[in-house]
């Protein structure tokens, strides 16, 4: 019986490895640039993950931080239904792992931009969905407030013109506010004050409500924090056009 046991360790352990490996054999083919084989070789490390939801949401993440190093929307759009594959698959594998939850949160959010109105409305709905179930298991996920700040933003000020395809897809026009949406953003911040997006959010916010200070304030916060990751990069150089674009 022990040395079955030993036996099965050290198949965890060589599974565990070889997942390792691949990561950094992936993170290499990203320092050249080359997409297609980072891509690859994730593909391969799927199999490996395919059951292990932490592993699947690292793959996850790791398709979506790709899309930084491509400016092809259909590439871009390629990523993201792999990195979505990749959450859900981490739903299926641990219904109750909150990071699972946020990353399909974050697919959906991330794939709304690329969809058409009634689309993008509709993957609004799932993310807010997945949002409200990473927070329900793990109310530090600074991510999913993110996430219902976008929500609460982008329903509070969508056209007339698209209030007809709100009402299809929520059946009505559901309560979202610009208040909330800063309450949200805030939260976000309160749970990690050095994220870029969470304060660009925030003065996202604050421009639509006009309040050009308290705008200016988050734009200024995102130029002199360091970015956590690439979209913390984007986020921090866009917080600069519009610094620039406001005489700042």
């Amino acid at each position: 019986m022990l040395c079955g046991a030993l036996f099965l360790a050290g198949l965890v352990r060589a599974e565990d490895f070889s997942f390792t490996n691949s990561l950094a054999r992936a993170a290499l083919a990203e320092q050249r640039g080359d997409i297609p084989a980072a891509v690859k070789i994730y593909s391969e490390a799927e199999s490996l993950a395919s059951s292990n939801a932490a592993n699947l949401c690292v793959l996850s993440r790791r398709y979506c931080d790709l899309m930084y190093l491509t400016n092809a929307t259909s590439a871009k759009m390629d990523l993201l239904n792999r990195a979505l594959h990749c959450a859900l698959q981490a739903v299926k594998a641990g219904p109750q792992n909150a990071t699972a939850h946020a990353c399909a949160a974050v697919c959906y959010a991330k794939s709304s931009t690329f969809a058409d109105l009634k689309t993008e409305l509709a993957y609004s709905r799932l993310f807010k969905l997945e949002a409200e179930k990473t927070i329900a298991l793990d109310p530090s996920q600074d991510i999913a407030y993110y996430l219902l700040g976008r929500w609460n933003y982008g329903v509070a000020n969508v056209g007339l013109l698209s209030r007809a395809f709100v009402k299809v897809v929520y059946g009505g026009l559901p309560k979202a506010s610009n208040e909330d949406a800063i309450a949200n953003f805030k939260k976000a911040i309160e749970l990690v004050p050095d994220r870029i997006i969470h304060h660009a959010g925030l003065a996202m916010v604050y421009a639509a409500t006009g309040d050009r200070t308290l705008e200016i304030a988050e734009l200024e916060k995102c130029r002199i924090l360091k970015p956590a990751d690439r979209e913390d990069a984007e986020a921090q150089r866009e917080a600069a056009k519009k610094l620039a674009a406001l005489d700042r």
